[in-house]
């Protein structure tokens, strides 16, 4: 008895870190839209998206959303090092996409600054939306900072 209740201690639980990549990467492709809403290369008003940017806006939505597709990628990396740096970088753009995407539908829904901006609803429902996966994305990127962690600590 004794030697299969060491035998059980001794397994390691099975590792999630694939299912919690797919769901800390789910964000991504909604990441880019909301980056050329928040760099103003679209606007939206009631008549819904309008494109509105010049070069550089274009630019900066390009970097945001370069940057982010390769925070993306780093969870890939063989080096745990960089894998843990790049989560808590992509938790870091998470959270701030999660503010642009609430601002962004609070600032709407009211009308904007002057009261004329109104969006649809589909944009409304639209950003939530967005606000809440980037939440699901933040869980997952932090559980998978525990489960690298945890491998860490028992393979060091």
């Amino acid at each position: 008895m004794a030697g299969q209740g060491e035998t059980l201690e001794a397994q390691a639980p099975p590792s999630r870190r694939g299912l919690w990549r797919l769901l800390a990467a789910s964000p991504l492709p909604l990441l880019v839209p909301l980056w050329a809403l928040w760099r103003d290369v679209y606007m939206l008003d009631a008549e819904g998206l309008q494109r509105v940017g010049g070069v550089k806006a274009i630019a900066e939505w390009a970097l945001l959303s370069l940057a982010s597709t390769a925070l993306v990628a780093s969870f890939w990396v063989a080096d745990r090092s960089i894998r843990v740096l790049g989560y808590t970088l992509h938790a870091l753009l998470l959270s701030v996409a999660f503010g642009v995407a609430g601002v962004l539908g609070v600032m709407h829904g009211f009308g904007g600054p002057a009261g004329n901006l109104g969006a649809p609803a589909w944009a409304l429902v639209a950003l939530s939306l967005v606000a809440a996966i980037c939440v699901a994305g933040l869980l997952a990127t932090a559980a998978l900072i525990v489960e690298d962690v945890r491998a860490g600590e028992e393979a060091g």
